[in-house]
């Protein structure tokens, strides 16, 4: 891909139909059809030589992530000492010798 800068504009030029893709990507991620479009933020750092690229973060970019679901737990008790604990589904713990009993 090429860059031209002229003052303050900055012109990037696919030369390839993968980059003519990504700028595409690029295009739809930054411009806005409705509302205000979004900025470009450098992040990192970029030296020439040195590193082999410069990072930009979209800033406005809302992005769903879906929260974990959270791990299933049994809670356990010792019959001996009356011991709880949690622990995955599975094999039961062993506490004073002898199995946990499962309380849920």
């Amino acid at each position: 891909m090429r860059i031209e800068i002229d003052k303050q504009i900055v012109k990037f030029i696919p030369e390839t139909k993968q980059e003519e893709e990504e700028l595409n990507k690029l295009w739809q991620y930054v411009v806005s059809c409705e509302g205000e479009s979004f900025r470009l933020v450098p992040i990192g750092v970029y030296v020439p030589g040195s590193t082999k690229e410069a990072m930009f973060q979209v800033e406005g970019i809302k992005i769903e992530t879906k929260p974990s679901a959270p791990k299933e737990k049994i809670r356990y008790v010792c019959m001996e000492c009356n011991r709880m604990e949690e622990y995955p589904p599975g094999e039961a713990p062993i506490c004073c010798g002898k199995p946990m009993h499962p309380m849920d």
